[in-house]
């Protein structure tokens, strides 16, 4: 189980980018728990300039990166569709 530093809750909250699981763990959205340590992981290691040079790691972060960033993309729509058509009282 991946274990998110503040930082990373932090922007991942403020993207919308966080989900719980049905087992009630911390995942990205869009994405499974073991997808989301992998994609964690890898991140971390290309943020310490450990650049994995596996085609098929790299393959497989793309696609969860796309996937992981559709779902977040739809919360962001289905959110502004809720504020465009509930305007705040003035």
């Amino acid at each position: 189980m991946i274990n998110f530093t503040d930082a990373e809750r932090a922007w991942h909250s403020e993207m919308l980018g966080l989900a719980v699981d049905e087992e009630g763990r911390e995942v990205l959205v869009g994405v499974t728990m073991e997808e989301t340590e992998f994609y964690v992981t890898h991140i971390r290691k290309r943020t310490c300039g450990d650049r994995d040079r596996n085609p098929v790691n790299r393959t497989r972060f793309l696609e969860l990166h796309e996937k992981h960033e559709i779902a977040r993309l739809q919360i962001l729509e289905a959110e502004n569709y809720v504020r465009r058509e509930n305007p705040p009282l003035q």
